[in-house]
């Protein structure tokens, strides 16, 4: 009687087409779960608050708070892991934006902005949101004041205007603000953990409370004898974001 050998090739044929059925239907079902559970596989974030900065000497503006705001879009390649765009920025609440205008140099208290690459995890479906990035900082150090310069406000009132329906009648000019004259860039870095809530499950609107802390290392080298200057901001901002 002749023995079969199929059994073992049926076995690994199978095995294989495993496999394969794996490897084809695996992220098809990720791709419907992520659907079901994220309606949009993208976000649009806006947070304000407070901040603490601080500069550890020899540098100029030690230790103040301050207001820090930030904006940031991303999207989502899985449920979990996404990568984004943030600018955000945190001003000193008190002191001085521009090199030596005031008699002490303590007094200088410049406002930084950054634009940093993020990569945002969520772990499991819970509502923490766990964020690393990294990009350019950036601060004034002299600037000059313009009567017709553009201010958030002005983006706040025309806003309204829009929405509002009204009239749009010749040329609008800002109401007023600083213009940068001379600036430094370094390269930055930022970490934050940070909590949302669902507002509706039929809305994919979320709000939220985020702890961050960011770091930029300026150098002495540069125009008008400035320092070098080692900022380090702690911040606490509540967030409204749409994903």
């Amino acid at each position: 009687m002749k023995k079969s050998v199929s059994g073992p090739r049926h076995v690994m044929a199978r095995g294989l087409l495993l496999v394969v059925a794996s490897v084809i239907v695996c992220p098809a079902a990720m791709a419907q779960r992520f659907d079901e559970e994220q309606a949009a596989p993208w976000w649009v974030d806006v947070g304000v608050g407070g901040a603490n900065l601080s500069s550890p000497g020899p540098a100029p503006g030690i230790d103040q708070g301050g207001l820090a705001a930030s904006l940031d879009f991303g999207l989502r390649f899985t449920p979990h892991w996404g990568l984004g765009l943030e600018f955000g920025a945190v001003a000193p609440s008190h002191g001085c934006a521009a090199w030596q205008c005031e008699v002490s140099a303590p007094e200088f208290a410049p406002a930084f902005t950054r634009l940093f690459a993020v990569s945002e995890f969520r772990p499991g479906h819970s509502g923490w949101r766990l964020r690393a990035g990294a990009g350019l900082s950036r601060y004034c150090y002299r600037a000059h004041w313009s009567s017709t310069a553009w201010s958030w406000t002005d983006t706040l009132d025309m806003a309204l205007l829009l929405l509002g329906d009204g009239p749009l009648d010749g040329r609008i000019d800002g109401s007023g603000g600083y213009l940068c004259d001379a600036h430094k860039n370094a390269l930055g870095g930022a970490v934050s953990v940070g909590y949302d809530w669902r507002v509706s499950t039929r809305a994919p609107v979320s709000m939220g409370v985020r702890l961050s802390a960011e770091a930029a290392d300026f150098s002495a080298r540069g125009p008008d004898d400035l320092p070098a200057l080692r900022h380090r901001a702690v911040m606490l901002t509540l967030h409204l974001k749409f994903d």
